[in-house]
């Protein structure tokens, strides 16, 4: 993954699980992740809206510069059609 410098993700509960994320792995025997990588935490569209307020413009997508439009739901849409 050389060059790669940042990295965006989704998860519902980001807000919270991004604030410790870079200690959990860093403790891990198992993971590894070089200093140089940027974690951009977002939270789909649809869950952010359960957040409080200041969720939405942190880690909506809508205002994540350069990842273009993405609802981050991406999973939801799949099982989607399984149910």
């Amino acid at each position: 993954m050389e060059g790669i410098t940042r990295a965006v993700t989704f998860y519902d509960i980001n807000c919270q699980y991004n604030k410790h994320f870079r200690v959990r792995v860093d403790r891990s025997r198992y993971l590894d992740m070089v200093p140089e990588l940027t974690i951009i935490p977002g939270i789909g569209l649809w869950h952010v809206h359960g957040h409080q307020d200041s969720c939405y413009v942190r880690y909506a997508s809508n205002f994540i510069e350069g990842i273009g439009r993405i609802d981050g739901e991406i999973m939801e849409t799949l099982w989607a059609v399984s149910t």
